[in-house]
């Protein structure tokens, strides 16, 4: 008898996501595998984010910190399949998701299963061994994504940029700055970067400033200029304006609420 077993599946629309993402989070002995059915977007797993479309499935091993991109546009509508007693190798410099395409026959099956599972009583041996399938399956794609040299090489080519990132995204950093350093094309660079994160270098960077900023102004007494000056921003207008964009509202607003929800 298997050790592995179906503990739930969950099942989140587009609307509910929308108005309550779930932001990072971790979970102890159980492994996630998250199917992505509708929709495309952006999915953090560990130290790194990706850009995820319908037919994807994310794999979030047991105490790995995973959750949306709060900053995204779109909101994804998924399944959830939750197993104990099971995990993927996957090494720290693997792209953790397994692309199945939009129309396939896993993707066309969680709905059933979903309602097996949550409305239909006695079948939870049954939804069990479907979800054993669904693993060894996609156990069976992962071992043969990993034999490609050429895809596994551009993945950990784009993990060196976003350590890289991670680490000067206060600087003033271009295009041109990070090709020279990993000895690479500016067109190359920006597309391998954008398929495995769904977004440029370039806003890579700005998310990074802003999030940072973000916990600044939330955490610190720091005055804003002093944020500003920190996180790379040489003018008041552009950092505000890109604040802005990104958040919602400004700076000092942001601040103002944080400050007066601490008071009640």
């Amino acid at each position: 008898m298997y050790k592995i077993q179906l503990t739930d599946i969950f099942f989140v629309d587009r609307d509910y996501s929308r108005n309550h993402p779930h932001m990072l989070h971790r979970h102890e002995n159980v492994l996630e595998l998250l199917y992505i059915a509708d929709d495309s977007g952006r999915y953090i797993i560990g130290n790194y984010e990706y850009a995820v479309t319908a037919g994807d499935f994310v794999i979030c091993n047991a105490n790995i910190p995973h959750g949306e991109d709060p900053f995204q546009e779109h909101h994804i509508q998924t399944y959830c399949l939750v197993l104990s007693g099971a995990t993927f190798d996957v090494a720290e410099n693997e792209r953790p998701i397994i692309s199945l395409g939009k129309d396939n026959a896993i993707g066309a099956l969680l709905p059933k299963l979903y309602h097996m599972f949550h409305k239909q009583t006695g079948y939870s041996e049954v939804c069990r061994h479907f979800a054993l399938g669904i693993y060894f399956f996609l156990q069976r794609k992962f071992l043969e994504r990993t034999a490609n040299p050429r895809q596994l090489k551009r993945e950990r080519l784009v993990y060196k940029i976003l350590d890289y990132l991670n680490e000067h995204y206060a600087e003033n950093l271009s295009l041109d700055r990070i090709s020279e350093q990993f000895f690479i094309s500016k067109s190359n660079l920006s597309h391998y970067f954008k398929k495995e994160t769904g977004l440029s270098p370039i806003q890579y960077i700005m998310q990074r400033r802003i999030g940072e900023a973000q916990s600044l102004l939330v955490e610190t007494p720091l005055p804003i200029q002093e944020i500003e000056f920190r996180l790379g921003f040489n003018d008041s207008a552009h950092f505000s304006k890109m604040f802005k964009k990104y958040v919602g509202v400004a700076p000092n607003e942001y601040r103002k609420h944080f400050a007066e929800r601490r008071r009640r």
